[in-house]
């Protein structure tokens, strides 16, 4: 997989706890597979919410309404 180098900020005091709790060579490796799970709380948290959302009739049902709508009072004859 190729790599990309990028620059990130952090506060001071996470840097300081990475260097006594990670050896320099592996912070990458580590900051890495900490990005990959929080990506992937991240997804699971927002494909549950899109679920909830996608089963709540009321929602839905205003959605139908406005889509109902689209286009509603236009005379797509006109060559404005």
């Amino acid at each position: 997989m190729r790599k990309i180098p990028i620059t990130l900020t952090l506060p001071e005091s996470l840097v300081k706890d990475l260097h006594l709790y990670i050896s320099r060579r592996h912070i990458s490796k580590f900051v890495t597979q900490m990005v990959e799970k929080g990506l992937e709380i991240k997804k699971e948290l927002l494909a549950r919410e899109f679920r909830e959302a996608n089963q709540d009739r009321e929602r839905n049902a205003e959605i139908e309404l406005w889509d109902n709508l689209i286009g509603e009072g236009l005379d797509e004859t006109n060559d404005y």
